[in-house]
């Protein structure tokens, strides 16, 4: 009876990793993706349809489509000839990994600092246009990253922050110079007077 168990368990777990290893080549195709499409020959952004395809690849079968396009539904009875390029190397073609390439060892044009690894939940680092306006990477639709990241500059996250500040809320931004003036060699405002630590009236 016992053996009989342990058969039982063995082929539960040859089971469960033979699906985990069929769901993994799926999931491989998850996310948002940038392709070249063959009719243009320009970049658009698709999302493969990674649950209708697993099922088939449970029983060792492949079949993928598209569930989205940034072409369509104009072009949604293309023959999703895009499919191939992802297929090919599924990685190369994720707009997250695209990004993610483009920051690396790019340092802010404002701070000089390096840019922090992109995260999936926040502090996410932005594009500096010609027009010296930021915006965060992934608030730009897919299919026009590649012209922004040819053209636009790496700023941080903090930079972003206090630039979006400044240009949509100048009113509630007051600039005040700093110096190292107080008695332990820390910056103090300079119109601060630092023997009694009090600041001159407004006006």
């Amino acid at each position: 009876m016992a053996s009989e168990a342990y058969v039982l368990i063995a082929v539960l777990l040859m089971a469960t990793a033979y699906l985990m290893y069929r769901l993994h080549q799926v999931l491989e195709f998850r996310g948002e993706m940038l392709v070249t499409c063959p009719e243009t020959q320009k970049p658009a952004a698709v999302k493969v349809a990674t649950w209708r395809a697993a099922m088939p690849a449970i029983i060792g079968q492949r079949h993928m489509e598209l569930n989205r396009c940034s072409r369509w539904p104009e072009r949604h009875d293309c023959g999703q000839d895009c499919l191939c390029q992802i297929e090919a190397d599924p990685e190369s073609h994720r707009v997250w990994s695209i990004a993610s390439r483009w920051y690396e060892g790019k340092r802010c044009v404002y701070c000089g600092k390096p840019i922090e690894r992109l995260s999936h939940i926040d502090r996410r680092p932005a594009l500096l246009d010609a027009e010296k306006k930021s915006v965060e990477w992934d608030r730009i639709p897919a299919e026009k990253l590649p012209d922004a990241l040819g053209g636009c500059l790496p700023v941080c996250w903090n930079c972003h922050t206090i630039e979006t500040l400044i240009r949509e809320h100048p009113d509630r931004v007051f600039f005040r110079p700093w110096e190292r003036g107080g008695p332990l060699g820390e910056y103090v405002p300079k119109q601060q007077d630092t023997k009694s630590n009090t600041y001159p009236p407004a006006g």
